[in-house]
């Protein structure tokens, strides 16, 4: 009798067990949670960031200029990867990995493990579908600092994260010393969370892998912006003030795709939005198998005492000319009006010492560095290109 109650407790137990997974499975909201939590959990997690859909439906919607239109189609042709793993309880283990495609050329390689840096890039294979300026940097660095060769040569460089943190004019894109690879996953988890608090979940009657959310370009607008502060640190204030003001509000549609209990892409279409936009070029997020990040063999090591010499200060006078121009632009962009209407406010955000420039005339501005001079003559629209040139307005 005991036998015949304990194989029912049993059987109840495992059929219990199969209803539970076939409501998950039937059940997006649940399903959808079940994957966020082991997401959460992983040690090792990895994916790709690309672009798909229609490079002409994106130029078209943005209504892009040639220029514009030619980085576009570059950045639909590139992608990168992200990979964290964690290695143990602590932080100061943790290793990050991060390989780029850029416009079809792969093997551009960043790690992070030990506190040591390693870095790679098929130079002379951007140089060829770029440009050919990188020779002459090539020679300049190499004069300093011959470990640089390995990098041009397309091999494993090293150095130390807080050296490399400490060159704050190398252009490295390091995160803060500060930044704690837990603590954003946990901030990622939680933005999620929130996103899809309220969002409408269903599932693709054509794929049950398939998870369409919809959800509102205010609540994303916020969640993004939430993230990106907490996650910053000291530059957190200076981020929070890039974003401006929140878009329209109207829904937006995420696509996510689950298989087991896992998330294995998402995919967001841009072009909803931009106003009457039409087609799709979307962002995707494919999720990647976790796997040990370890060092490289056989990299150079950098001397950062040598590397710092490579810094430089902040450009000649025409270099500041153009940055200047640029900024002009770029507040004409965001704020409305022409760039000389914003070339007061752009001269002031760039005030630095040791660099004077004044305003000639209407959009016309003098840039004064190490007692050099070069002029700077804005365009009526912020489409179109600043003109530069050395020596002092005439």
């Amino acid at each position: 009798m005991r036998t015949k109650r304990l194989l029912a407790a049993v059987a109840a137990v495992v059929v219990a067990g199969g209803c539970a997974q076939q409501v998950k499975r039937l059940e997006p909201g649940l399903e959808l949670r079940a994957a966020a939590e082991h997401l959460g959990a992983a040690e090792q997690v990895g994916f790709t960031v690309k672009f798909t859909g229609s490079a002409d439906d994106l130029i078209k919607s943005v209504k892009a200029t040639a220029d514009d239109a030619d980085s576009l189609r570059t950045l639909l042709n590139s992608s990168i990867s992200v990979a964290y793993d964690l290695a143990g309880d602590g932080v100061d283990d943790d290793r990050m990995q991060l390989a780029a495609t850029v416009d079809g050329v792969a093997g551009t390689e960043i790690r992070v493990v030990g506190k040591t840096l390693y870095a790679k890039a098929p130079v002379a294979e951007l140089v060829k579908k770029f440009g050919d300026g990188a020779a002459v940097t090539r020679a300049d660095a190499t004069a300093v600092t011959p470990a640089l060769g390995a990098l041009f040569d397309g091999g494993w460089v090293s150095l130390a994260v807080k050296d490399a943190t400490d060159l704050s004019g190398a252009g490295f894109g390091l995160p803060t010393s500060d930044a704690d690879t837990t603590k954003t996953l946990a901030e990622l988890k939680t933005s999620a969370s929130k996103l899809f608090s309220d969002a409408t979940i269903v599932r693709d009657p054509a794929d049950s892998r398939h998870l369409i959310v919809t959800s509102s370009t205010a609540k994303a607008y916020a969640e993004v912006k939430r993230l990106v502060t907490a996650v910053s640190g000291a530059e957190s204030p200076a981020l929070s003030d890039e974003f401006g003001d929140a878009p329209k509000d109207r829904p937006i549609v995420l696509d996510l795709w689950i298989d087991d209990e896992k998330l294995t892409a998402v995919e967001v279409n841009l072009l909803q939005f931009v106003e009457g936009a039409t087609g799709r070029a979307a962002l995707r997020i494919d999720m990647t198998t976790g796997a040990p990040i370890t060092a490289p063999e056989g990299a150079t090591k950098i001397d950062p005492a040598a590397l710092s010499s490579l810094e430089g200060g902040p450009g000649d006078a025409t270099d500041q000319a153009m940055a200047l121009g640029y900024a002009a632009l770029d507040r004409a962009e965001e704020k409305g009006g022409t760039p000389a209407s914003q070339l007061k406010a752009a001269i002031a955000e760039m005030a630095e010492p040791g660099i004077t420039m004044r305003i000639v005339r209407r959009g016309v501005a003098q840039v004064t560095v190490d007692g050099t001079k070069a002029c700077v003559k804005l365009p009526s629209t912020y489409r179109k290109e600043p003109a530069v040139t050395a020596g002092a307005c005439s």
